[in-house]
């Protein structure tokens, strides 16, 4: 339909067939995640951006107020960042277990233990 309102006005149009069939083939992994870290990183960032919290107490109401920590539990981001947040998290001891499920992290310490 718009190859035929470009030709009412022109005597030809000029057609580029391209295929991308192995295009998939010849992505550049280190391109690709420097691109998915930019993307990746402005999105996050859009997501705090503008957060603000109002608060009642009894019958006043509070001016809204920015907030600067803290990630909304019931959004499907936040879980995921958390897990990104606390992935650093490890024991002094090699010989302490960690078990880390979320935010419900779990700590054994042998009693014969330096620390």
């Amino acid at each position: 339909m718009l190859l035929y309102r470009l030709l009412e006005d022109n005597s030809y149009v000029r057609c580029l067939l391209i295929d991308f069939s192995k295009a998939f083939d010849v992505v550049d992994h280190g391109i690709l995640v420097s691109k998915l870290s930019l993307c990746i990183l402005q999105s996050i960032s859009c997501f705090f951006t503008g957060i603000t919290q109002q608060v009642k107490y009894a019958t006043k109401l509070c001016a809204f107020q920015p907030i600067n920590m803290g990630i909304v539990q019931s959004s499907g981001l936040g879980p995921t960042l958390y897990i990104v947040m606390e992935s650093d998290l490890k024991t002094i001891s090699k010989i302490n277990i960690l078990f880390k499920c979320a935010d419900d992290n779990k700590l054994l310490v042998p009693e014969k233990n330096r620390y």
